[in-house]
């Protein structure tokens, strides 16, 4: 017979078979083995007795107590199992040959994943008689490698596709490996930096970042560090680092990762803001209208100069008190709720009347909310003395005489209604205002100098004073002598007879375009760029929101143009800053030419600026845009007589195949305009290009 080389030495393997039913041998050499054995008599075609198994086998397949002597593989597993495992003993005996293979059943409730060896024993005619199988217990081997494999497919995935750059160093410091953000970040690729080389931090940061990593590597690891490192063209970035230690599953230290985020665009938004701020801080301390600060609870964040000398206050003595100071008991609610409507509504209104150094004055206070970057962060409470014009009020409604006195000689415009709407009264300085007498006009002549919108609020607030018998404010625009539309406040007061029936109402209609205009300032000095008086990036954002809000729920598509100019700096140089600015402008209305209507053109900064072409019915007609409008800031402009050539770049992303978010977009925009500069300039490329 064939002999079976392994560590029996010598025996045969019909010596063995002989002595197998001696029940000796056999457990003698193999019993301590962990790997599964068999010894498998083959009784016919596809038939196959168990004559042999053991222990690992039998305690971890079958149990100490089963009976698996001479029964057929069929007998101790299920059809599915046996079926391919008796396919390989098949082979055996018919290739006469060993068969290797490996399969995965359930032990005891758990996944076993084996590899097996099916070894033929054959007769002296070379006939296949017994086969001795062994299975040895590959599970937590490959299990292992899935799990490494698993590990490594994440790892990738997260250096491919974070947008953030992300550099892996090893124990001793050396750049073991960064992903494309970081490239595209910094310019620097793995092989740019051998050794413990980082070309990407300044100089005079080198000791900084080698710190952070050392504190890395000692487990205390740094996050949202904000410093500055450079590009490979040498420009500086502001960026926010995450530093830390990568531990293996031994827990030992191998190395350190960093994860950097390019915050240089934010950075110089603050330093935007900050001025903004600025400049706000400058009006708001200089103004003359009184004005205080406040929470939406009502307490007093800041007072300017004018509010302290109408309060007769000092310095900081109104800070974190409650402007509930200012009213009396029964308005508290009143005034409480006027609060609450600033935060949801547009503001409120409300009158008071205070005690200043033993003397009461009347004041009117108008709640605005201040908004920044569309948030509502507090109300701006504008104060108005209005004493003296109150108290002219009262005389007026207790003599007659004394009403048409004081008419005569207030700015404000004074008028008396009867129910009906008709005019029987109009002070002096209606006369002045409109260029004629109100009251040798129509009905329908007084109505024309309201601008419909307002018409109509007012005659709806009229009926309802009349049957509630109580007065109302309303502001609206009136139409001036030479055409130009002026901002009223017109306080209503309806007069009561002993009938309890309105007679009359009685309206005074105070000027209030200072403080349509203040107002007006704060809006612009949050949404427009200063210098060109084109939308800023905070209003080109909102428009963006809305594009997209819009894309989503109509399907229309649009486009972002971003424009960098490439030698606005030597202009600067040559010129002058003045130059410069008034260059700046030119480019603002060469822009606004080259758009239509329903579009919008924005300063974002410095010689930047976006574009939003919306209803784009054929984005192929996109790049046919860009082209025209880069031709167009090509030509010559004439600067204080002086002839200035220059070039722009410009990204462009569409909606949605480049991005279906607001920050999507700006990012495929920025990413074609830094592809665009740095493949020669002085062109237009689409994100779908590069």
């Amino acid at each position: 017979m064939k002999q079976i080389e392994d560590k029996h030495g010598t025996d045969t393997v019909e010596e063995i078979s002989s002595h197998i039913s001696e029940n000796d041998l056999l457990p003698m050499l193999m019993n301590g083995v962990s790997d599964f054995i068999f010894f498998m008599e083959v009784a016919g075609r596809r038939r196959f007795t168990y004559k042999y198994m053991n222990e690992s086998a039998i305690n971890d397949l079958l149990g100490r107590e089963a009976d698996w002597k001479g029964k057929y593989i069929e007998d101790l597993l299920d059809d599915a199992v046996s079926s391919s495992l008796i396919d390989a003993y098949e082979e055996v005996v018919v290739t006469k040959r060993p068969v290797t293979y490996e399969d995965e059943m359930m032990v005891n409730g758990q996944v076993y994943r084996g590899h097996s060896v099916l070894t033929p024993t054959m007769d002296e005619a070379g006939r296949v008689t017994h086969i001795l199988g062994v299975t040895r217990n590959l599970t937590e081997v490959l299990e292992k490698e899935e799990a490494l494999e698993s590990m490594n497919a994440v790892y990738k995935s997260l250096m491919a596709n974070t947008t953030d750059a992300v550099v892996i160093l090893d124990a001793d410091g050396k750049v073991f490996d960064v992903n494309e953000a970081f490239t595209d970040l910094y310019g620097f690729s793995k092989d740019d930096m051998p050794g413990c080389t980082y070309p990407f931090v300044p100089e005079e940061f080198t000791d900084e970042a080698r710190g952070l990593v050392q504190r890395a590597l000692e487990g205390a690891g740094t996050s949202g560090y904000v410093t500055k490192r450079k590009s490979r063209d040498g420009q500086l970035l502001d960026v926010s680092i995450s530093v830390s230690r990568i531990q293996n599953e031994e827990g030992e230290t191998i190395g350190v990762s960093s994860i950097i985020r390019n915050v240089t665009e934010q950075k110089r938004e603050e330093r935007k803001r900050e001025s903004s701020r600025s400049r706000y801080r400058s009006l708001f301390k200089h103004n003359p209208q009184a004005i205080l600060t406040l929470t939406f609870r009502g307490t007093i964040t800041n007072a300017n100069p004018a509010s302290l000398e109408m309060l007769d206050k000092e310095g900081n003595e109104l800070l974190h008190t409650s402007i509930m100071q200012l009213v009396s008991k029964e308005q508290e609610r009143a005034v409480r709720k006027e609060i609450a409507g600033s935060f949801f509504d547009h503001g409120g209104r409300f009158r008071t009347m205070v005690d200043v150094g033993g003397n009461e004055k009347i004041l009117y206070v108008s709640l605005v909310p201040i908004i920044i970057q569309g948030r509502k962060e507090g109300i701006y409470a504008i104060l108005d003395d209005i004493t003296e014009k109150e108290r002219a009020y009262e005389g007026m409604r207790q003599s007659q005489e004394s009403f048409r006195l004081i008419a005569n000689y207030s700015n404000d415009l004074i008028s008396v209604f009867t129910p009906n709407g008709n005019l029987v009264y109009a002070s002096p300085s209606q006369r002045e205002f409109f260029g004629e007498d109100p009251l040798n006009w129509s009905v329908e002549k007084v109505m024309e100098k309201v601008e419909p919108g307002d018409l109509r609020r007012l005659q709806d607030r009229f009926m309802k004073s009349h049957q509630s018998r109580e007065g109302f404010t309303i502001t609206i625009k009136l139409t001036s002598f030479n055409g130009e539309p002026v901002w009223f406040e017109c306080r209503a007061t309806p007069v009561i007879d002993d009938d309890h029936a309105v007679s009359h109402m009685v309206m005074v209609a105070r000027d209030i375009s200072e403080q349509k205009s203040y107002e007006e300032k704060l809006e612009r000095f949050a949404y427009y760029d200063y210098l060109t008086g084109l939308p800023n990036r905070l209003l080109f954002e909102e428009n963006v929101w809305k594009a997209v809000e819009k894309g989503h729920r109509t399907g229309q598509a649009f486009a972002i143009l971003y424009l960098d100019g490439d030698g606005f700096k030597a202009i600067n140089d040559q010129y002058g800053h003045d130059m410069g600015d008034e260059f700046l402008r030119e480019v603002g209305k060469r822009l606004r030419s080259c758009i239509r209507g329903g579009d919008s053109v924005a300063r974002i900064g410095g010689d930047e600026f976006s574009i939003l072409i919306e209803e784009l019915k054929d984005r192929r007609l996109i790049r046919d845009v860009s082209t025209r409008m880069l031709r167009e800031l090509r030509e010559p402009y004439y600067v204080k007589g002086v002839e200035i050539r220059t070039s722009f770049s410009i990204g462009v992303a569409c909606f949605p195949e480049d991005g279906e978010t607001h920050d999507a977009l700006f990012r495929a925009a920025d990413i074609a305009l830094y592809e665009g500069k740095r493949n020669g300039k002085n062109q237009v490329l689409l994100y779908e290009d590069q």
